[in-house]
């Protein structure tokens, strides 16, 4: 059933009709297109819930009857309905919405023709210019995003004594060298751990490895270095990779031949420095690729690296990736003055902060939950937990909107008072 017009709503038609041509003559259809409109003038990147799954999108372009969204991570799964999840001027809307195409990172939707269901925010976002706060990530999963409470178990219970110092607000650094030195070595004594430097001098091999970890990402799993089918043929695995699209892209540009030649040449080569196996995953600070780990066997250690350890080496590799981040984030903005993070509005629910780091900005989206710390007054700090659920590219800034979900006993006492006194004695609508 339609709803009807509510004076917030009111206040957003007159705004809208204001910013474009088009003119509402009092349809839902209308109404729901000319959010849209507003959520691609202002750029502003929302909920899309399909299959479970809740992704991040963004208004391409409106059509008559269509919404064009960009969502780079949807993955078709059968289904053509979803959900998608917004506030504007205060006001939360949901829609169920009909999936017309998908074409990779582009979603085609049928435009709602009535609004289903919105709710008013209960408690008034109150906007400061004299408040900054500090926060640290908090672990999620491996690879961040949705609550996965079953590999949150599965790194708990195979890395317990490195996952009790991650989860620490100031993890020791040196404590987590010591304890990723010990893991690997439970896999094999022969290993590197390297970081990339600008000019460092490098064989043509190790060049190679370097630019397609750093163009790819991807660990590189080599279980038997006396095979050049290990190398180039396809390993057919989610996590665990070699050189088998390199190969390809080589035989493409150069010939079959140059491609196997070089492959041939680089096994040879490994194998005279009695290389047996091998695993080299990256390490990573934000999303960018800074360094690898690299575990390997010899002739000498008669074992064979298997696949469940080079495993165990690349989500080694993605916690220790983790807590650097989390080490970094907390020096540049827990750590120094003028990095603290400045609060644009604040509520009881909720607020929204702003940063001016893109690396951080894209890093957030996945590991989206913090601990902040908010100092209302010389006395009282505040310190509460959140969900980041908006992400607002600004241009040369950006905006994040914050959910609490726990916090201290008296946390909220503190922060209602101090609500009350900023917005002269009002906190509702």
């Amino acid at each position: 059933m339609a709803i009807g017009r509510t004076d917030s709503m009111q206040e957003l038609i007159t705004i809208l009709e204001s910013l474009f041509e088009e003119t509402i003559i009092g349809s839902d259809v209308n109404i729901v297109k000319h959010l849209f409109y507003y959520l691609k003038a202002d750029n502003r990147e929302f909920e899309f819930i399909y299959e479970e799954h809740t992704l991040v999108a963004a208004v391409e372009e409106i059509e008559a009857h269509t919404v064009t969204l960009m969502i780079p991570d949807l993955v078709e799964e059968g289904s053509r309905r979803a959900r998608v999840r917004f506030e504007v001027m205060n006001i939360n809307y949901q829609f169920e919405v009909v999936i017309l195409d998908i074409q990779k990172e582009k979603t085609v939707i049928k435009t709602p023709t009535e609004l289903q269901s919105y709710q008013l925010r209960t408690n008034k976002r109150i906007p400061v210019d004299d408040l900054f706060m500090n926060f640290i990530i908090l672990f999620r999963s491996l690879t961040g995003g949705s609550r996965e409470v079953g590999k949150n178990l599965y790194a708990e219970s195979r890395f317990p004594h490195l996952m009790k110092e991650v989860r620490k607000d100031r993890p020791d650094s040196k404590l987590i060298n010591v304890m990723l030195t010990e893991a690997i070595e439970r896999i094999s004594k022969d290993y590197k751990i390297h970081f990339f430097q600008p000019d460092e001098k490098l064989n043509e091999y190790e060049d190679f490895v370097k630019k397609t970890i750093l163009r790819t990402g991807k660990s590189i799993y080599i279980p038997d270095c006396n095979r050049i089918a290990s190398y180039i043929n396809d390993p057919g695995d989610e996590v665990l990779f070699n050189y088998y699209n390199e190969h390809k892209e080589m035989a493409k540009e150069f010939g079959e031949d140059f491609a196997l030649e070089f492959f041939e040449s680089m096994r040879k080569h490994e194998s005279r420095d009695f290389y047996v196996s091998y695993i080299i995953t990256p390490i990573r600070l934000y999303e960018d690729v800074v360094g690898f780990i690299k575990v390997h066997s010899t002739a000498m250690d008669r074992f064979t690296i298997s696949q469940n350890q080079a495993v165990y080496i690349y989500e080694l590799a993605e916690i220790i990736s983790y807590v650097f981040t989390k080490i970094a984030i907390q020096h540049g903005s827990y750590e120094t003055m003028q990095s603290t993070t400045k609060v644009v509005d604040i509520s009881l629910d909720g607020l929204l902060f702003e940063i001016y780091d893109k690396r951080l900005f894209q890093y957030l989206k996945r590991h989206n939950i913090i601990k902040m710390f908010i100092p209302l007054s010389k006395d009282r700090t505040m310190i509460i937990r959140g969900e980041i659920i908006r992400f607002l590219d600004r241009g040369d800034h950006y905006h994040l909107g914050v959910n609490y979900f726990s916090s201290a006993p008296d946390d909220m006492l503190y922060l209602e008072s101090y609500l009350f006194e900023k917005s002269m004695k009002i906190l509702s609508e």
